[in-house]
């Protein structure tokens, strides 16, 4: 049996209005007992994430910005990878030049959240969090400790981030990690940054490989994590494109019908 459970957040765990259900609360709160070990794995920032860990009063590892940072079970940062600094005035310039194209910008800068523009997209997708976002020139930022830019369709589709993708792909190739987390949200992290290279840092540091994880996800941002754990389940609700791109992985209930709880209970007989 997998002695470590890791899972991302939106769209995987939590449900539909960005919550743990009881019955997920509680599979997780017995496995844990049993010395299951948790490892949550997001996009978001840990400022928010923390929060979050402290209503399930549990230890573990935190797992933010898509594998860029790491916190352990005492709140120490332990694993930080930035930016480029160098790269950050084009990346900002990028985001700008498809503003009028329907793109919100935004970057994760320490204990900060930055957007460029008030749209009501980055509101909405603000709102659900405890960590609130702040309306700033990101051009007028330092270019250092920023673990994450990224776009934001104000239409809420893919479409409209399709031709800035290409630009930055064109632009900064292998430089960069690039990928999509939600159909609306492209992020950019550091060359070789995501949810897996982080998990594996973690897992090693207390002894365990990526054999020993079961893992969960939903995004594009998920994808290397799935692929590299010991076993991978891509969720009812996940995004067509991982679900292409992982076509030969067994796919769960979606979020909102407990997928991960149902099959944590079905595999540990909780």
């Amino acid at each position: 049996m997998y002695p470590v459970v890791v899972s991302d957040l939106d769209g995987t765990l939590l449900n539909r209005q960005h919550q743990l259900s009881p019955r997920t609360l509680q599979v997780i709160e017995k496995l844990s007992d049993r010395g299951v070990k948790f490892v949550l794995a997001t996009g978001r920032h840990h400022v928010d994430v923390a929060s979050l860990r402290q209503r399930l009063g549990m230890q573990m590892y935190l797992i933010t910005s898509n594998g860029a940072v790491v916190h352990d079970p005492d709140g120490k940062a332990i694993i930080q990878h930035n930016l480029p600094e160098q790269l950050m005035p084009k990346l900002i310039e990028l985001g700008r030049k498809y503003r009028d194209q329907e793109v919100v910008s935004s970057i994760y800068q320490g204990d900060h959240w930055y957007a460029d523009y008030p749209h009501q997209v980055i509101m909405e997708f603000s709102e659900p969090q405890d960590f609130k976002v702040q309306i700033a020139d990101l051009s007028s930022l330092p270019t250092n400790n920023i673990s994450k830019i990224f776009y934001l369709s104000k239409t809420g589709d893919r479409d409209a981030l399709i031709p800035l993708e290409r630009e930055l792909q064109e632009h900064f190739g292998d430089q960069l990690n690039i990928t999509f987390s939600l159909a609306n949200c492209l992020e950019i992290m550091a060359s070789g940054i995501s949810k897996a290279s982080a998990l594996e840092e973690v897992l090693r540091l207390k002894g365990f490989s990526m054999a020993d994880a079961v893992a969960f996800g939903d995004g594009m941002n998920d994808f290397e994590m799935l692929q590299s754990a010991g076993k991978g389940l891509v969720m009812g609700n996940a995004d067509p494109m991982l679900k292409q791109k992982l076509a030969d992985f067994q796919v769960i209930e979606s979020n909102q019908d407990h997928g991960v709880a149902n099959y944590l209970d079905l595999i540990y007989a909780v």
